[in-house]
């Protein structure tokens, strides 16, 4: 005995050094599990909770060693023991698998069976929001955008962010129709109707094009993990979209849910849809508050044109002054900004001394009353051309009757109406701020306007300009904007970073449309501070979004430069110096025969 243990070891021991040395040898891909193994009493127990049979324990006993891998009718685990609250009478189904060296292997399904209905499990909000609680029935549609909620049936979120419930942002949120293709039958008529009578059933009726008509099934909230299992049906969506995930049914991510909005996330697969995983949210609302819906009635508000900043506060005229018109001081205006044209109210004498001046480089500003009394502060402009005042402007009477009265709104701002400009110079001349008037019920019917002539001849007109860089992932980055209001020399820069460059283009708004001679000439192009070589005339000359933007379109992934990519790879900054010549004697766009 003792000469065959000896034979045992040494055998045991060159065995082991053979693998210590040939570890590539090693067969990591053996499976020492098979399904046979995994059954129900043996590898994995499932047992009724003694005092409530509707709780159920799933534990796995095949230790430590293994991942305990579980499908149940809540969903989805991996822990080694799992605790169901079924709320439901019925059969229900679970499948238990392992992680081994050599992948999953997962048992034949077992079932078990709950046999009354326990209440208590079906009290979480969320089995009342979204069924109207037990012995009810809910209806959803998805959104159309028309209901005060998401804008539309989609929504998208990024996978590298948080996505839990109701902690989540959308990244874009298409308009309603996105998931639709032209003559499609609207998703709109479709609808998911969830109840809590005898069961947790699910009905849902698509009638969109390629829809499945109407499919009944089940369905099993996680209000834990916030998830929902559908059973015998798929996630209502629309049918053009089935390749964007192969999981219509399972452990589905609640994302929002209230008493009359509903979100539900799935990942989108690349190895189905083609694309990069990303998650697509799908909105719907209770039927029952759209059928009731109505919009809140839209404020009106004037609507300047796209380009008014570049008149009323161009970057070259920081120091602007302003008189009250000598002519009509004020009149009263519409809420789409027109005047009323009350022309029987006289001017109180000296009105026409009211003077204001804005320091758009400083945001400072300072009102001169009839009575020569200077009233400073600081001021801001928003983009929907209201102005605030650090401190209210003083309320000064402007018509012999006192019914024309100056002053700003309560919150400190008055709202641009509209503006003129000079036909010789192109520069802003007449301006027209205003403050609101309410009725008896504090509702807006009017606006008190004041006519300022603008007293600065520097006031010339110029053009919004932008540098636009974007890479092979369409991530779009633009420099400051510049104005352009003569003939020099600008530069653009934009900071940051790029191994992947695709795409660069300046665009100059607005500016053929005075000035169609127009050149905006290439002078230089440094990358990290280095100049780089170009060919000016290789660069191609276009329009922009609208046929009144010049625009050099300095890389071009579809034009002549495409070949010049490797040059624009940076680490800190792309600056690009141009000569703008307001008139050169040509056409910028010239018409090829």
């Amino acid at each position: 005995m003792r000469l065959k243990s000896s034979i045992y070891l040494f055998v045991a021991s060159v065995v082991m050094l053979f693998f210590a040395c040939t570890p590539e040898q090693y067969d990591l891909d053996a499976k020492d599990v098979t399904p046979d193994d995994l059954v129900e009493g043996l590898a994995y127990t499932i047992t009724h909770d003694p005092v409530n049979p509707n709780i159920v324990y799933l534990e796995s006993k095949m230790g430590d060693r293994y991942t305990a891998l579980w499908e149940h009718p809540q969903g989805r685990s991996q822990e080694k023991k799992v605790t169901l609250q079924i709320p439901f009478d019925g059969t229900y189904t679970v499948r238990f698998g392992v992680q081994t060296r050599g992948g999953v292997v997962y048992g034949e399904p077992a079932t078990f069976t709950i046999q009354d209905f326990y209440a208590g499990f079906v009290t979480n909000e969320l089995w009342t929001l979204l069924t109207g609680g037990v012995g009810a029935s809910k209806t959803w549609i998805p959104d159309n955008g028309q209901y005060g909620l998401a804008p539309g049936e989609l929504s998208y979120a990024d996978p590298g962010g948080t996505v839990e419930w109701n902690n989540w942002s959308p990244n874009w949120e298409p308009a309603a129709g996105f998931t639709m293709a032209a003559g499609d039958h609207p998703i709109w008529e479709s609808s998911m109707t969830f109840d809590l009578i005898n069961g947790a059933n699910v009905s849902i009726d698509d009638r969109s094009t390629g829809g499945v008509g109407v499919r009944k099934g089940s369905f099993m909230l996680n209000t834990d993990a916030h998830t929902i299992t559908f059973t015998d049906v798929d996630l209502l969506h629309t049918a053009g979209w089935n390749h964007m995930t192969s999981n219509w049914k399972k452990d589905l991510k609640i994302l929002t849910m209230t008493e009359n909005q509903l979100r539900i996330g799935i990942l989108r697969q690349k190895d189905t849809s083609g694309e990069d995983p990303w998650w697509v949210i799908w909105n719907f609302v209770n039927k029952e508050y759209a059928d009731n819906y109505e919009a809140p009635a839209q404020e009106i508000f004037p609507t300047l044109p796209d380009d008014w900043r570049d008149y009323v506060e161009p970057k070259t005229n920081l120091v602007t002054t302003y008189k009250l018109s000598d002519d009509k001081p004020f009149d009263w205006c519409n809420l789409d900004g027109s005047q009323k044209g009350i022309g029987n109210i006289a001017a109180r004498s000296g009105v026409e001394e009211v003077t204001l001046v804005l320091n758009s480089g400083t945001g400072d500003y300072t009102l001169t009353d009839i009575a020569g009394v200077e009233h400073k502060g600081k001021y801001s402009l928003s983009g929907e051309g209201i102005y605030t005042f650090s401190d209210p402007l003083p309320e000064i009477v402007l018509s012999n009757d006192g019914r024309a009265l100056f002053k700003t709104n309560p919150d400190r701002t008055l709202r641009i109406m509209s503006y003129e400009t000079s036909d010789f110079t192109g520069g802003l001349t007449d301006l027209w701020l205003a403050s609101k008037e309410l009725d008896d019920q504090a509702n807006l019917y009017q606006y008190m306007g004041y006519h300022f002539v603008a007293q600065s001849a520097a006031a010339v007109k110029s053009y919004k300009a932008t540098m636009h860089f974007f890479d092979l992932g369409w991530i779009f980055t633009a420099s400051e904007p510049l104005f352009i209001s003569g003939d020099g020399d600008y530069t653009f820069v934009i900071a940051g970073a790029s191994d992947a460059p695709y795409g660069m283009y300046l665009d100059i708004q607005k500016i053929l449309k005075d000035n169609p001679n127009m050149d905006v000439a290439i002078k230089e192009i440094k990358v990290d501070g280095a100049a780089i070589p170009f060919d000016d005339t290789a660069i191609d000359r276009g329009v922009g979004d609208d046929a009144t933007t010049a625009r050099r379109y300095i890389l071009n992934p579809w034009g002549a430069t495409v070949g010049d990519t490797p040059n624009y790879v940076f680490g800190s900054s792309i600056a690009v110096t141009v000569t703008v010549k307001m008139d050169n004697g040509t056409p910028f766009i010239v018409k090829k025969e």
